[in-house]
């Protein structure tokens, strides 16, 4: 069997530590959006928001890819179809299918604005507003391994492999990709030993502040979000950790923090 350019690259990853997809979003009324999963046969046909990729086996993208598209929405991403409907304000529950205790690290959220339809996305040149990111909490409740203490991923098994994504109240009404990420450290000490799990989902805004909402401004292309020697890549977390930078640009300044059940 030939595999796909793509799909031959995913296969020359390391697997043994793959374990990262959305399976699903939920909105504030109940409806929910199912993710992208490579490896059933319905989805390959279905129009869904959530952006397409080339992971099967639930793999991640390593540093060594990190100045490349796939860093942006994973390998050899492809639009979503359709845009999930929400407002400013609205939290969103985004669904993991699982992740495991010791995979530490941060969760981050970022949107990237699209003119007209993000069917039609060009994914090399969307520029990433960081809206959210919760990385190393306290260096307390360690398990498994003794990975430095309490981190977002802790909160988010706590919560059942799920994060709460709140729409930035005053952002303006359009349409935007949400990308949503974990990163995990637990073998960040060496070079390209991070582990990146970006997942892309289109959303269409409605119901803004009006001449009060906020255009999103200074946003990053995916290929300069991260180095792979930044300290927030290229990281010990094996021991007495006292902080941790986050990686990405700053949070946009219009952004609300939703703080996490179990935070």
């Amino acid at each position: 069997m030939r595999l796909s350019p793509g799909l031959f690259l995913t296969a020359l990853l390391p697997t043994a530590s793959a374990h990262g997809r959305i399976t699903n979003i939920t909105t504030p009324t109940g409806t929910v959006y199912q993710g992208w999963d490579p490896a059933t046969p319905q989805a390959q046909l279905q129009d869904l928001t959530a952006w397409r990729a080339a992971n099967l086996g639930n793999v991640y993208v390593p540093p060594s890819q990190f100045n490349t598209s796939n860093i942006t929405c994973h390998f050899n991403s492809t639009p979503g179809a359709l845009h999930i409907p929400t407002a400013p304000g609205d939290v969103l529950r985004v669904q993991w299918n699982e992740w495991p205790a010791s995979h530490k690290g941060p969760v981050l959220t970022y949107l990237a604005t699209c003119a007209g339809s993000c069917a039609g996305a060009d994914k090399e040149t969307l520029d990433w507003v960081k809206i959210d990111e919760v990385g190393w909490l306290n260096s307390s409740g360690a398990d498994v391994l003794p990975l430095g203490g309490t981190w977002a991923t802790d909160v988010l098994r706590a919560n059942g492999a799920s994060w709460m994504v709140k729409v930035p109240e005053a952002l303006v009404d359009g349409s935007y990709v949400l990308r949503h990420e974990i990163i995990a450290l637990h073998v960040a000490e060496e070079v390209d030993g991070a582990q990146a799990y970006p997942q892309c989902v289109n959303l269409k805004v409605s119901g803004g502040g009006g001449k009060d909402a906020k255009k999103l401004e200074g946003g990053v292309v995916g290929e300069k979000l991260y180095g792979v020697r930044d300290k927030g890549v290229l990281v010990n977390i094996h021991g007495n950790v006292t902080g941790y930078e986050i990686p990405g640009p700053r949070v946009w300044e219009h952004a609300t923090r939703f703080k996490q059940p179990n935070e």
